[in-house]
């Protein structure tokens, strides 16, 4: 049995007697014949070694694998029960990112809002007259004869409270889940995941737990149009082998 060499100048050393140069080594069109271009070519040490890293395609690969081994299929085949898992595992996508979602949405909107109700001369009298209960300042008879640093500065009045409050709102939470992550609580995140990944593997007992819960922690990407993107389309025969880092068209996906 030939012997295996972790890198390449030891393979040349091993052929040619003598010590490699290593400025002037380059490696030969023999050596790179075998370079590994997906995770199905990696040996299961080195793919436990990623997986526990959070490599998902790893994740994905040491799944595959111990569906083979508990079902006795081939590889192909094993797509198919992962398909089914997947979609399993995905049922209560949009109530587990719910938080987010709504998060990322007030975020923005507030962010906007805020801008537009400070600086904004259509929408700061309006809410002024109506809401804070304040009239232009004095001298001023039209809005549009003030300059918008000028609107900043008369809206700051009672938008500063607002703002103010909001934000340290935000410090003091933030100040708090950091607290909880020193004493190892789980934030929402970990919980969810958890329970994501509990829940599927209660489903599917016949696989090693520990495997099918790492492979179950990982969330699909989101693209820009706030939907998640799917590999299962990829999982299909003929398209399996490509789903290694990507699609072509660069859009990446779940698992």
């Amino acid at each position: 049995m030939q012997k295996s060499h972790k890198n390449l100048i030891e393979l040349e050393a091993a052929r040619k007697p003598g010590v490699v140069c290593r400025s002037s080594f380059r490696p030969a069109l023999d050596m790179v014949a075998i370079q590994v271009n997906h995770t199905n070519q990696l040996d299961c040490d080195t793919l436990t070694g990623l997986a526990i890293q959070g490599d998902r395609f790893a994740r994905r690969e040491r799944l595959l694998r111990e569906i083979m081994l508990v079902d006795q299929c081939n590889w192909d085949d094993a797509h198919d029960r992962l398909i089914e898992m997947d979609i399993y595992c995905e049922e209560f996508y949009w109530l587990q990112t719910l938080p987010y979602r709504l998060g990322f949405s007030l975020a923005f909107l507030g962010g906007v809002a805020s801008c537009l109700l400070v600086f904004s001369k259509t929408c700061s009298l309006p809410y002024a007259r109506n809401v804070a209960g304040e009239d232009l300042p004095e001298g001023v008879e039209d809005i549009s004869e003030m300059t918008y640093n000028q609107v900043g500065t008369w809206t700051w009045g009672w938008m500063e409270p607002m703002i103010g409050t909001a934000s340290f709102l935000l410090l003091c939470m933030q100040f708090g889940r950091a607290q909880g992550v020193k004493m190892q609580m789980a934030t929402y995140t970990e919980a969810m995941l958890g329970w994501r990944s509990n829940r599927v593997a209660l489903k599917f007992p016949q696989y090693d737990g520990a495997i099918v819960r790492a492979w179950a922690r990982q969330m699909p990407v989101v693209g820009m149009d706030f939907m998640p993107r799917y590999k299962r389309s990829l999982y299909v025969s003929g398209t399996r082998y490509k789903n290694f880092r990507g699609r072509s068209d660069g859009v990446f996906g779940n698992q």
